[in-house]
This record gives structure tokens, sequence and C-alpha cells, in this order.
């Protein structure tokens, strides 16, 4: 009955979002799959997976309510108070970043990209200095992640690794100007690819795809409603290319995660079904508990009367880390406590973290905020195609994308690359002005 009901709410979440944003991808649709397959998985019960509480249930009911609530309240508000429909009308798009034909951004591109690859070259140099040689690293998978995760890999230039998000967010605006993908679309995620395979993560390389993919998306959206149709998109190049990512993340993580899970994928009390995947790269009993799990998590941290955390740990990890450099506040702890359901695993979704740093309030309040801003931005952006509202739309999209997992701001990289993004926004639109500037006294001087 439990799946019935999710897989009815799931699709009138997405088609509502259709509705109200007059496109099927769009935060609405995106937080009604996320959250709607991740319940239908844990609900599939592969794995002995606990029995969700009322508790539970209640927390994933409401807030999924606040967030449509916090969507609702910014239409209604412009239906009431503002003549300008919710529908987003075709016009002639012009933008400062473009105005000497995306010169600047290409060599803005280029220059974060070379940075991202530095970051990743580095990061091995310093892992064979450690471990001798490539097999050796990931024969030692787990103690490559731990050592990561705990700041033990020393060497690396501080923070170089946050550049390689910056590219990744540029190279999804230029991809989507030149209307195909290029090399220089690649790089920056390959880039991340190869430093979090050295690191034995996944988290790096699922946020930069995801980074890319909305930023791709989304900006694709403005460039489609361009009257003059200057901005034509490869439909074949598009789909040759989505291919290629997608088999090199799959590729990717599968080998992450074959150099972690030393124990094999043989989970006690697996069904069936599950343990007839134990060999497949793509869906294994570990990349099952990845997706479905956190629900689970979740249950036991609500069973457990919640965590003595300080205000906002979790959500603002970033934050108390910058803080604890300058001595002025405790080093918080890289992971959130594990439960037993029945492996160990700490991911509870954003909304375990919400309640842990905020209370009940959080679980109600967050969800809101993040759907009445998210609303917001989307508006905000397709009505004055400012690129700094856009930075921001793709890094509170990132936030629904990661929802299943955790709270994404605590991720220093999300944090300080947003805010990179947002410092170098003016400047390269800026030069491209210049440039555009130059080129017109070029051409009346030679006219």
């Amino acid at each position: 009955m439990s799946l019935l009901l999710v897989s009815l709410i799931s699709v009138l979440g997405i088609i509502l979002g259709k509705f109200l944003f007059n496109k099927w991808f769009n935060h609405l649709t995106l937080y009604s799959l996320i959250f709607g397959g991740m319940i239908f998985l844990y609900e599939l019960k592969f794995l002995p997976y606990p029995e969700l509480i009322p508790e539970t249930w209640f927390v994933l009911i409401s807030s999924f309510l606040c967030f449509l609530l916090g969507v609702l309240s910014i239409i209604n508000a412009r239906n009431l108070y503002r003549e300008n429909p919710t529908v987003i009308k075709q016009s002639d798009i012009s933008l400062k970043i473009f105005a000497d034909g995306g010169k600047t951004l290409k060599y803005a591109l280029i220059f974060f990209s070379i940075i991202s690859v530095y970051a990743a070259v580095e990061f091995w140099m310093i892992l064979l200095k450690e471990f001798g040689s490539i097999p050796a690293v990931f024969i030692s998978g787990n103690v490559v992640y731990r050592m990561n995760v705990d700041g033990e890999i020393k060497g690396a230039t501080p923070y170089v690794f946050i550049v390689s998000f910056v590219a990744v967010f540029f190279a999804g605006i230029y991809t989507a100007y030149k209307g195909k993908f290029t090399l220089l679309s690649f790089i920056p995620l390959i880039s991340v690819i190869v430093k979090d395979i050295g690191g034995a993560g996944r988290a790096a390389m699922t946020l930069a795809l995801m980074e890319f993919a909305f930023t791709f998306l989304l900006f694709r959206y403005l460039l489609n409603k361009d009257l003059l149709g200057r901005y034509k998109f490869s439909k074949k190049n598009a789909l040759i290319a989505s291919f290629i990512l997608i088999a090199v993340f799959i590729t990717s993580a599968s080998l992450v995660r074959l150099s972690r899970n030393v124990s094999g994928e043989g989970y006690m009390g697996a069904s069936k079904e599950l343990r007839g995947a134990k060999e497949n790269l793509i869906i294994s009993p570990s990349v099952y508990l990845y997706a479905s799990s956190n629900i689970g998590v979740l249950t036991k941290y609500l069973e457990s009367q919640g965590e003595n955390t300080r205000f906002g740990e979790h959500s603002l990890h970033s934050v108390y880390l910058l803080l604890a450099k300058f001595k002025l506040a405790e080093k918080p702890l890289p992971f959130q406590k594990g439960y037993y359901i029945p492996l160990w695993t700490n991911n509870g979704t954003y909304l375990r973290e919400l309640h842990a740093d905020f209370g009940v309030v959080g679980v109600f309040l967050g969800p809101f905020l993040l759907g009445l801003l998210l609303t917001w931005l989307w508006f905000k952006f397709y009505e004055g195609k400012s690129l700094i509202v856009f930075a921001l739309l793709v890094h509170f999209f990132l936030i629904v994308g990661f929802s299943f997992l955790l709270m994404v701001t605590r991720f220093y990289y999300w944090t300080i690359g947003l805010s990179i993004i947002l410092i170098s926004i003016p400047i390269i639109e800026y030069i491209a002005s210049l440039r555009e500037l130059k080129i017109k006294i070029a051409s009346e001087k030679n006219g």
C-alpha cells in the first residue's frame, strides 16, 4: 500500500512541477522524484531495513508539504500582486558575459580548468609518494578514504581543488552557449573525477556531475527562448556526450566502490534479487544501499531522540571548519554519527541534519525556505537574466539534488566555490564588455 501511495504522490508532484514551471526539469519535480524514488526503493526491502516509524512518515510528508508551500507562496504572490504571468515568455537574450562572442568566458574557463587539472595531478603525486604505486592506492582504498576525510593527506595546495567546481559551473554555461559539447566541457569534470578516485570518494564527482547538469539544463532554458534563434543546440552531440559522461561516472564510481568494499557485496539478509546483482557494476547491493538506506538512518536518528550538536553544526559545517582554523570554535567531526540498519551507515537525508541543527522547526522551516528561495530565484533569473542570481539558483538546486544524502552546504567546496563564482562573474562580464568596446572602436576606425 505504501508503495502505491508513494508512487502516486511522486507522480502528482512531478506533474504539478511541470504545470507550474512549464518545464519538466524544475525543483519541485526534482524534489518529488528524489524523495519519492528513495522511499520507493526503501520500501522494496531488498535489504532487511527497519520499518519506518510514524514520526519518520510525519517528517517526510510534512517536509514535502512545506517545500510545496514555499513554491506556491511565491507563485501565488506573483499572481496576486504582479502583472507578470508565471509562464516566462520568449525574449531577445542579451547577456554581458557574451558581449565579445564568449571569448572572455572561454579564457576564464581555460584558466579555471588548468587549475582543476593541477589539483588532480598534485593530489595523485602525493598519493603515489605515500603509497608507491597506482595499484597500491586502489588496494588501500579504505585507508586512503579515511585519511582524505580526516585531512591526513598533507602537501596539497590549500583549497585549490575548490576551483574545479568553479570551472564546472562555467563549463556548463559555456557548453550551453556554444550549442555543443567540446573538450572544454569535459576537462573540469574529468579533473574532479580523477581526483575523487584517488581519494576513494564519490561525493565530489557526484556533486560536480550534478552541478554541470543543472547549470547546463537551466541555462539552456534561457537560451532556448531567444527570439532570434542564435543559440541552437546539437541534440545528437548532446546525446553522445551525455552517454560518455554517464559511462565515465558509472565506471569511476564502480572503481571507487570496488577499492573500498574489501568485504564484497555479500550483505547479510539481502533478498535473492539483490544477491543476484552482486557482480553488477551498476546495480549492486552497495549501490542499492547508497540510494535507499538514508531514510532508515533518519528513522534510527529520530528513535534516538536526537543528538548533542551545536546550532547549525551540520548545515554550516564548512563555517565551523573555518572558525576552528582560527581557534574560534571546536573543529566539527568529519562524519555524522552512524546507525545500524542492518549495516552501519551515517547519511540520513538533509532532514536529519536540519533536525539535528535546528530541531523540529528546521524540518518545517528548512524545506519551506528552500522551496520559497528556489522559486523566487527561478523567476528572478529568467526575467532579469542576472548571472549572479543564476549561480545562486544552481547552487540551491544542488541542495535539492543532494537532499537524499545530506545537506550539501556542509561541503566547503559548495560554500567557497559559490563565493568564488559570485566574485568571478562581474569580473568576466566587465572584461567581456571592455573587449566588445575595443572591437567596436577598432571597426569604426577601419570603417
